[in-house]
């Protein structure tokens, strides 16, 4: 199914006088001509993202030339692209290129766990992923630091507490990617698994993954635990926001899965967000009371 932006209607306000022109664009894998799943399409000064579908393909309408915004294509296990709207113009294929993957780790033979950021999910109060009154959530990840006294250390499994409603039961779909530290920004840096972690939300508030069958191991003493918004049909959602410049509530769409805030409040802030410009930033909406999220880590050593 194609994927149309026209159906945020802000949109509109990129080129407002020549809506007639709808543009389609293919995305495949530069080697092998197939369609790229699931790219995360991001219009960066316009703050609109989504995902394709299997097919690769999206939309946006409008005159391109005329536009003057970007737009980032991102997709695990590719080199992100970020091109100029404009530059897209008379084009209807966009190549993107495989990361080259980091050799095997060799598996050790671990014999203790421990469990990381626990808490008492009955005492969660906040959750994040939704858009509320006092902001809109324009992030495509949030991320859970984890500190560690060892390095090489193998993740087990990971917890991951959401908002349910009985009458609605929030079925969602994400992915889970797991960091490592970037020695600049301290934020999330590279992957350290090279395998999509895509997991189909069920109905409890818990949602446990085992990720042992990955082998991921920890190179440093910090890593990073990751909830990836799959922007699409399947997991949106819509939120009445009141708007006071027109003295009404107005319906946003927002995706789910909502994630938890942990109850607990430490010394440091370990969440953090990657806004419509990918960029990595501390994510500090709740603070200071809100410094976690609501994720476990169960390591291995």
């Amino acid at each position: 199914m194609k994927k149309l932006f026209v159906f945020i209607g802000c949109l509109f306000s990129l080129n407002a006088f020549a809506q007639e022109k709808l543009n389609t664009f293919h995305v495949v894998d530069s080697k092998t001509k197939k369609p790229v799943k699931a790219v995360s399409i991001t219009i960066v000064r316009a703050k609109l993202s989504i995902n394709t579908e299997n097919d690769g393909v999206f939309i946006i309408p409008g005159n391109l030339i005329g536009m003057r915004d970007t737009v980032i294509l991102y997709a695990q296990t590719y080199i992100q692209l970020k091109i100029a709207l404009n530059k897209l113009d008379g084009i209807d294929t966009i190549q993107m290129n495989k990361f080259v993957s980091a050799p095997g780790v060799t598996q050790f033979n671990y014999k203790d766990d421990t469990l990381l950021n626990n808490f008492d999910q009955n005492n969660i109060g906040h959750y994040a992923g939704i858009h509320t009154r006092n902001a809109f959530f324009n992030y495509l990840q949030l991320a859970q630091q984890f500190d560690i006294k060892k390095v090489g250390i193998r993740l087990k499994t990971v917890t991951v507490q959401k908002l349910t409603f009985n009458y609605n039961p929030q079925k969602a779909k994400f992915k889970i990617r797991i960091y490592d530290i970037d020695s600049t920004t301290g934020g999330p840096g590279k992957d350290l698994c090279y395998d999509i972690i895509e997991v189909v939300s069920n109905e409890s508030s818990k949602q446990n993954i085992n990720l042992k069958n990955y082998n991921i191991i920890i190179p440093n003493k910090t890593f990073f635990v990751t909830i990836e918004w799959i922007r699409d049909n399947y997991n949106a959602g819509y939120a009445m926001i009141y708007d006071v410049n027109i003295r009404a509530s107005v319906q946003h769409i927002n995706y789910r899965p909502i994630i938890g805030i942990s109850p607990i409040t430490g010394d440091k802030l370990n969440i953090w967000a990657l806004n419509f410009k990918h960029e990595w930033k501390p994510f500090t909406y709740f603070s200071p009371f809100g410094t976690d999220l609501a994720i476990k880590a169960t390591v291995e050593y």
